[in-house]
């Protein structure tokens, strides 16, 4: 009573009660009652598990009406699908079970958010050479070979999914005609020597996924993409180990196509312009030769790294000798100061700078001449076909001889059309 009587003598206990009133009202919203979920967002919104037991942890953020998270709040979770994939109802962790789909929901009262989470079980096929295979959703082509050749195309694709979205940064153009130009290098090869080469295509649109940059740039983020990246760099070791097995040795291209307004074919070996530059003596350096992709070929091969890179027999050399104007090749063995590719992610990867039976060079394919119709495409690849038969025998010691009957173009064509194709998954 005495302190009672002083408080409000003293005006203190009018301080005290608007204390009070204001931290109820911190606790309670704008109309007066308590905060409530309005919504729930689901992270990842996608998800993907690529083989049974794998598990994806998903959380979700509880949001009230005035757009603040709330703390502490239980969520529930399920699986619209539970066959595919089950989900702990109270930890949000989910497992794989069989290929397919599901939904994805965290609850709160009658307040949800969803997520899409997709089980694909990839199959092991065994590969039959000139057989197509492809990845989830036909993003990725691989025609199995038996030749110890290797050619990839990560740029020429047309692709452009919305479950994938655009990239945000990096170079996101398509090159033109290459997917259409590996095709015709694939059957020029097959009726040269009655074998194949293994191909390997990216159908996704450069915008979706770039298989020649690391997997960070490349997808993004997006788990899709991920997957579509990985899948491009293991048929490119399948490859490789098939081409080991078989040969113990081999070569691999990767094919783009550029935009300079030179008019000639770009060979990037890992080496720059200013590489390139130097003397034959100079290059012949064990600094340069470690740094290429042509480093095992070239310990190998008694004609030696500099004639590899641009003597008369080298793929610039023989290529500029049949009317396609090449560097490095005796002709020009250095770009100068125009611009030029020197290689690049898959160079580095596939080709031998680190070690492995399989060198490599990156192909840079001009516009005219080389990539602007039907007609040159077909005479490119007729040349290049006779120029890697050359090539293997003079610094491979591997004869790309005739081994079988010629299908013609349009039955090899036709052979690698969707109705003959294998799916890697279900």
């Amino acid at each position: 009573m005495i302190l009672r009587d002083s408080l409000a003598s003293s005006g203190q206990g009018r301080v005290v009660a608007l204390g009070v009133a204001a931290a109820l009202a911190v606790l309670a919203c704008g109309d007066g009652g308590p905060a409530s979920p309005t919504r729930l967002d689901v992270s990842p919104s996608v998800g993907l598990l690529t083989s049974v037991g794998t598990m994806q942890k998903f959380t979700a953020q509880v949001v009230d009406e005035r757009g603040a998270s709330m703390a502490g709040v239980s969520v529930a979770w399920s699986s619209s699908n539970p066959s595919v994939a089950a989900i702990d109802a109270s930890t949000g962790v989910a497992t794989a079970q069989q290929t397919g789909v599901t939904t994805i929901t965290a609850a709160v009262g009658t307040v949800s958010g969803e997520a899409l989470l997709e089980v694909y079980l990839p199959l092991e096929p065994s590969y039959i050479p000139g057989q197509a295979y492809f990845g989830r959703r036909q993003y990725i082509e691989y025609v199995a070979g038996d030749l110890p050749i290797i050619v990839s195309a990560p740029h020429g694709g047309y692709e452009e999914p919305l479950e994938i979205p655009d990239r945000t940064w990096g170079t996101t153009s398509r090159d033109r005609q290459t997917q259409e130009l590996i095709r015709v290098i694939g059957a020029a090869i097959h009726d040269r020597t009655g074998r194949h080469p293994h191909l390997v295509v990216s159908r996704l649109h450069r915008s979706k996924l770039d298989p020649n940059r690391d997997i960070d740039e490349a997808a993004q983020g997006n788990p899709f993409a991920e997957w579509a990246w990985n899948e491009f760099h293991g048929f490119i070791e399948a490859a490789e180990q098939a081409v080991e097995e078989e040969y113990g040795k081999g070569f691999y291209i990767d094919l783009h196509g550029h935009g300079h307004d030179i008019q000639r074919l770009e060979l990037g070996y890992l080496l720059s312009a200013t590489d390139l530059a130097r003397s034959d003596a100079e290059l012949a350096q064990p600094e340069y030769v470690d740094r290429s992709s042509i480093h095992t070929l070239a310990g190998e091969a008694a004609s030696g790294f500099v004639a590899l890179l641009r003597g008369p027999t080298s793929l610039g050399g023989l290529l500029a000798e049949r009317g396609f104007p090449s560097v490095p090749s005796p002709a020009q063995p250095d770009p100068g100061w125009q611009p030029y590719f020197s290689g690049g992610y898959n160079t580095r990867r596939h080709g031998s700078r680190d070690g492995g039976a399989v060198s490599g060079v990156q192909l840079e394919a001009n516009w005219q001449g080389v990539r602007d119709s039907a007609g040159s495409r077909d005479t490119f690849a007729a040349a290049l076909a006779e120029v890697l038969a050359i090539f293997f025998s003079a610094h491979i010691g591997v004869e790309l001889t005739y081994a079988a009957p010629m299908a013609t173009h349009s039955e090899w064509g036709r052979f690698h059309g969707t109705e003959s194709a294998l799916h890697i998954g279900r």
